[in-house]
């Protein structure tokens, strides 16, 4: 093994004489001393990697030295070596002292070998732990502050995002008259839809930037048929059908809003299947979708467009009831319903 310093205290100087001869050969640098105080002095000038004492000692006793020895070398191994070998000692000893081995006298010289080895072993093994536990907080530490940096940045993109989608909700406001200014209303009475089908935190967001953008595919739409006062062609209604899937599309280029893009992309389908673009029924369309096509219809009811005026409270809730479980979810249709009916009285 490597260098190491032993301190060996025994009042006995045969004892320290004998250890002397028996490590002799070995890298080992063996410091003795017959008084417990004189090795408590010598500890705060001189570092040990391991400490053996005696028991029976004038002054002090070997588990009462160790213990005082560990305030000073708080990383040394310890070991007591005594011919009293009552059982409370040693169990005291090994409480009380910390102690790694309770070797008895007279010992054999191979076995005082093999414990000191083994005990420097562990010396080791625990300077190794030590240092991986230092290197391990620090790079906590690290992480710590990177994960700040990083939280730091995920709000700013979040900032810059949100603004995204204030821009792209203004645009597709513009391009057709007759988009509601209320927003924000339409955001209320979503949320609390989605929180009353006890959605999560991410789906309430995901769901909130949909309700926004949902019609975001009219940018691509011409505004002619989109402002057209009066029926539209089966080839305009065509055109007028393309608009979730260019809105999903759209909203793709945001990376992490694939939610988001599949709730746009499904707002015009029909609890029967008879919507667009892909004719998905029942379960088959996403919640999100489901309720942003409720908000959708609410919206398009309650706003004047140009081809009639806005609707009272009662033909809205006509119109949504002649689409209960044909255009809308039933169980879905009665919490909206209720949803709304609070949002007019608040």
């Amino acid at each position: 093994m490597g260098d190491y310093t032993i301190l060996v205290v025994d009042d006995e100087i045969s004892v320290l004489n004998a250890i002397y001869r028996i490590f002799r050969k070995e890298k080992y640098n063996i410091l003795g001393c017959d008084h417990p105080l004189d090795a408590l002095k010598l500890l705060k000038e001189q570092f040990c990697h391991l400490i053996i004492s005696d028991y029976r000692m004038p002054d002090m006793d070997g588990v009462t030295f160790l213990r005082e020895a560990t305030a000073i070398m708080p990383d040394a191994i310890r070991m007591i070596l005594s011919g009293y070998a009552d059982s409370s000692t040693i169990i005291s000893a090994i409480n009380d002292g910390g102690i790694y081995k309770y070797i008895a006298k007279p010992w054999e010289d191979d076995i005082l070998k093999s414990e000191v080895r083994y005990a420097l072993e562990r010396y080791e093994l625990q300077n190794i732990n030590k240092k991986l536990l230092i290197d391990l907080n620090r790079q906590n530490e690290e992480l710590k502050r990177s994960n700040l940096l990083l939280t730091e940045k995920i709000e700013e993109i979040k900032v810059n995002v949100v603004r995204t989608v204030e821009m792209l909700s203004y645009l597709s406001r513009e391009k057709c008259t007759g988009i509601p200014t209320n927003v924000d209303g339409l955001n209320t009475i979503s949320q609390e839809v989605g929180k009353k089908l006890g959605l999560g935190d991410t789906d309430l967001k995901d769901l909130y930037i949909a309700t926004r953008l949902h019609d975001v595919g009219n940018i691509g739409i011409d505004s002619n048929i989109l402002k057209k006062n009066g029926p539209l062609t089966p080839d305009e209604w065509i055109q007028i059908q393309k608009h979730p899937v260019i809105g999903a599309s759209i909203i793709s280029f945001l990376n992490g809003f694939d939610a988001v893009s599949t709730i746009v992309m499904y707002h015009h389908e029909h609890f029967d299947g008879t919507g667009y673009p892909d004719g998905l029924k029942a379960n088959e369309i996403p919640i999100g979708s489901r309720i942003v096509q409720l908000v959708d219809v609410y919206d398009s009811l309650t706003c004047s467009r140009p081809y009639r005026p806005a609707m009272t409270g009662e033909e809205v809730n006509e119109v949504l009831e002649k689409g209960r479980g044909t255009k809308f979810d039933p169980y879905l249709l009665d919490i909206f319903l209720w949803v709304i009916e609070r949002y007019h009285e608040s």
